[in-house]
């Protein structure tokens, strides 16, 4: 009962935020599945397919808001970027990846705080540039489960409005985490998608539903310069989880 509890308020609170900002849910809600003694496998492929589901309904909330070419070339350039996840992971420690990833995160968001104030006549961002990002996001979600960084950084710089950066980051996490979920598959067979099933998953799973309906009920009342702060807070904080984790391990 303790398990079930703990676990679908960790999952309420984790992806409100997630909700709220369109990221950084599945990052938090891991230690908690850790904390609870769920096997680490088992912990990334739940949260892969909890992000995903969590994420539908905002894909249909949002959808009018969706930048379809934007959200297609991020997934596009996601795909060499998973492939080099799994090579990576392979063939580089584990706290070496975690060292990287957590002083490219900080880094990240020491130059979107620096940056903050975009021109009236902002141009958005290229495609190679987009690519790129999305590129980024794959290799970092194979190999630290950081992918939600990147399209957080790309979005903040976008000049895009607030709805938009929702609607193509619940859009981009969706699928993506499909294909996350298929190369996992496909790279370590069963082991790579072992979902726990149970009364306290599904819990966790209505749990995460309601949290990021709220999460988004709120964001609804932010301003593009309050999202942008939360954008910049989340992203330090998890370039300081990522290293603290690779220390502490």
């Amino acid at each position: 009962m303790v398990t079930l509890v703990v676990g679908a308020a960790g999952a309420f609170l984790a992806y409100a935020v997630g909700g709220l900002v369109g990221f950084a849910s599945s990052l938090l809600f891991l230690p908690v599945l850790l904390l609870l003694d769920v096997p680490l496998p088992e912990a990334v492929a739940l949260n892969l397919v909890l992000a995903i589901v969590t994420r539908l309904p905002t894909v249909v909330a949002l959808r009018s808001h969706v930048d379809v070419r934007r959200t297609a070339v991020l997934l596009a350039g996601s795909v060499p970027g998973i492939a080099l996840g799994v090579v990576t992971t392979r063939a580089v420690p584990q706290h070496t990846l975690e060292v990287a990833a957590g002083v490219l995160v900080l880094a990240s968001g020491g130059y979107l705080l620096a940056a903050r104030e975009l021109p009236a006549d902002h141009p958005g961002v290229s495609a190679p540039a987009t690519a790129l990002t999305g590129a980024c996001s794959g290799l970092m979600g194979i190999t630290t489960s950081l992918n939600g960084i990147p399209p957080a950084v790309l979005m903040a710089r976008s000049g895009a409005t607030v709805r938009t950066r929702l609607a193509d980051l619940s859009v981009f996490f969706a699928v993506g985490n499909c294909l996350t979920l298929a190369a996992l598959a496909a790279t370590n067979g069963d082991a790579g998608l072992v979902v726990p099933v149970s009364a306290a998953t599904a819990a966790w799973l209505v749990a995460g539903i309601a949290g990021n309906a709220a999460g988004l009920r709120l964001a609804g009342r932010l301003d593009a310069r309050r999202f942008d702060l939360l954008t910049v807070v989340l992203v330090l904080l998890s370039g300081v989880g990522a290293l603290a984790g690779a220390v502490v391990g």
